[in-house]
């Protein structure tokens, strides 16, 4: 049987997505100049091509399999599908550049929020759903068509994505789990890159990753829907 510790890829990337869209909604609000705005688009595209990407692999993965395996669950697994259209109308007014990016700040605040209240739903409903009628064997098979699905060049932005939002432990863990290979490349080249990057978004007085929590379970690095 599944434990916590076969989801915590899910987790990731629902951190970081519990955290991003906010910063966003704020930094789209006054962007220094042409160079700031076009680099804060650049961020807008590749997080919401995620989500986008998170929710399409769940309708696809994740939904039909539970309504089969567990039909006593449709009812949550429609509520939560349904919040999928919900949301996708968001990501749309959010990275729709032909309005000016100041005034697609409130559809990434709405987005931020909307998100969040999916996410805490999506996690006390999904993962114990998950965690009973799943084998390891699936989620990493799902997990490899993610990545396919995302291709190699959005990979290493997207895991430094997930880096940004974690906390130090956290951090250590993941990068743990990690060949050496990547993550040599990942800390020393990829990661690096980002971290430049985050800072021409948010400015140096936004934090980069989380402050410490005082309990965590150890994680891995992945892309699962």
């Amino acid at each position: 049987m599944l434990t916590l510790d076969d989801l915590l890829p899910i987790r990731l990337l629902h951190t970081a997505m519990r955290v991003e869209y906010g910063r966003l909604a704020a930094a789209a609000r006054a962007p220094r100049g042409a160079a700031h705005a076009a680099v804060i688009e650049e961020h807008i595209d590749l997080t919401l091509h995620v989500l986008h990407h998170h929710h399409t692999g769940e309708d696809t993965h994740f939904w039909p399999v539970l309504r089969e395996r567990a039909p006593e669950c449709a009812a949550a697994v429609d509520r939560l599908e349904a919040q999928h259209s919900l949301i996708e109308p968001l990501l749309a007014a959010a990275s729709d550049r032909k309005v000016a990016l100041a005034e697609r700040a409130d559809a990434l605040a709405e987005l931020h929020t909307l998100i969040n209240a999916h996410l805490d739903e999506e996690e006390a409903t999904l993962f114990p759903l998950l965690l009973e009628h799943y084998t390891k064997a699936e989620l990493e098979a799902i997990d490899e068509t993610m990545r396919q699905t995302f291709g190699r060049k959005m990979v290493p932005q997207i895991l430094c994505w997930m880096l940004s939002a974690l906390d130090p432990e956290v951090r250590a863990s993941s990068l743990a789990t990690l060949p050496l290979i990547p993550r040599t490349l990942l800390t020393r080249v990829w990661e690096p890159s980002y971290r430049r990057r985050f800072v021409r978004i948010y400015g140096p007085d936004v934090q980069y990753g989380a402050l410490p929590q005082p309990t965590q379970t150890k994680p891995g690095m992945s892309l699962a829907a």
